[in-house]
């Protein structure tokens, strides 16, 4: 709450999101120019301290955003606010993807012996809080009017796509083991056939979209820290296929069809 407290004017919520958004291009610079790879899921390695079972560590960091966004959304609103009902949609939608993160996609994983980093889901959890929060205090300050700001329709189609592409994509991976099995295959179908990470280009989507229903500083800085998590990881794990693969096709894209 003490970060929440210091958001006593716009002067110092812009400030503190010029700052997110500073430090989200350098994270992409130093994670995928510098070629650094989260240690988790495939990646998951022994050495960055102890560990956490996956499904939990997934559910705690997770679980986190849409609570702070709430938190940061009452705060704001007792400032006085200019929310209207985009901002309750904006909410439900934010709340709906996380509520599939933290509380279903985790605990359908067939090996529930996988493990993760205990930094990997503290990090998670710590930009979890500033992004929910920054979000949910916006918001709450929200105006718009949807007469005339036409993209607000085309980023709600954009959401609700990625939210698809994105659950399809997990539910193709899911279903590629059977309960007990830990080896991994070459996952076939969807849009699997033309990027190696369709799941990924999917949550892309869907933050570039949360970015045109409510476009403002903090949902920019959530979209450059999406793309600054996923096109490293998206291009490590299109690496990997190629390592473990001998027979993966090698026509398939990174994470967006026909381009990348």
């Amino acid at each position: 709450m003490i970060f929440l407290n210091t958001l006593s004017s716009f002067d110092t919520f812009f400030f503190i999101s010029y700052g997110w958004i500073i430090l989200g291009i350098i994270t992409f610079l130093c994670l995928f120019f510098g070629r650094v790879t989260a240690p988790f899921g495939r990646h998951t390695r022994s050495d960055w301290g102890p560990l956490i079972s996956n499904s939990w560590g997934w559910f705690i960091m997770e679980i986190i955003s849409p609570v702070f966004l709430w938190i940061g959304f009452l705060w704001g609103s007792n400032h006085t606010p200019i929310f209207n009902s985009w901002s309750y949609i904006a909410m439900f939608l934010w709340s709906i993807h996380y509520y599939n993160r933290a509380c279903v996609f985790p605990f359908r994983m067939q090996n529930n012996k996988k493990k993760m980093p205990v930094i990997i889901m503290s990090s998670a959890v710590f930009f979890n809080i500033i992004n929910g929060s920054l979000n949910g205090i916006f918001l709450s300050f929200h105006e718009t009017n949807v007469m005339t700001d036409w993209w607000i329709w085309v980023g709600v189609v954009l959401f609700i796509l990625g939210m698809y592409i994105n659950i399809k994509s997990d539910n193709i991976l899911l279903s590629l083991r059977k309960p007990g099995e830990s080896h991994y295959v070459i996952p076939k179908g969807f849009l699997f056939d033309k990027v190696a990470s369709p799941n990924l280009f999917g949550e892309i989507i869907e933050w570039t979209g949360f970015f045109l229903i409510v476009p403002n500083y903090a949902s920019l800085s959530f979209l450059i820290w999406t793309l600054a998590n996923l096109l490293p990881r998206a291009r490590d794990h299109y690496e990997w296929y190629i390592k473990k693969f001998d027979d993966f096709p090698k026509d398939r894209k990174v994470v967006f069809p026909f381009i990348y």
